[in-house]
């Protein structure tokens, strides 16, 4: 019985080898495309580093994802409101991640102790970023 497997092997790996493979390419299908699916998000403020108010201040955001491509997100303050959704593209880094990215800066006109987070919701699920505080005191309000 040994021998007579080693010659159909043997067969077996020739028509492989000579190009017998092309009957099967006909049969080969593409795999299905990949949902795009929110891995990850973070969100950082910088607090105004005055007691004067207007003061300015700055938000960053980093959405990561599974593959290029658009991303709705919503910016919600602990225990207030929700704002967005806004809108933004995933693209691929020089080190393999996906990853989007925001810059915000605006004026603080009025004293604050309070946290934002980053909300992306869709029918794959839901990802929430940490929570960033956002502190001034406003000791001194100035015009504007």
């Amino acid at each position: 019985m040994l021998a007579s497997a080693k010659p159909l092997s043997l067969l077996l790996a020739l028509a492989l080898a000579t190009g017998s493979t092309a009957a099967f390419a006909g049969k080969l299908i593409a795999p299905p495309a990949t949902k795009m699916k929110v891995t990850k998000a973070q969100l950082a403020i910088k607090s105004p580093i005055v007691n004067v108010c207007p003061a300015a201040a700055k938000m960053s955001g980093w959405i990561f994802t599974n593959k290029p491509g658009k991303i709705q997100y919503m910016l919600a303050r602990k225990g207030g409101n929700v704002s967005g959704p806004y809108t933004i593209y995933s693209k691929t880094g020089a080190n393999g991640l996906h990853m989007a990215s925001f810059t915000r800066n605006f004026d603080v006109h009025h004293k604050i102790d309070s946290e934002y987070r980053i909300l992306i919701g869709n029918k794959y699920g839901k990802t929430l970023s940490n929570w960033a505080p956002l502190k001034a005191s406003c000791k001194i309000q100035l015009g504007g």
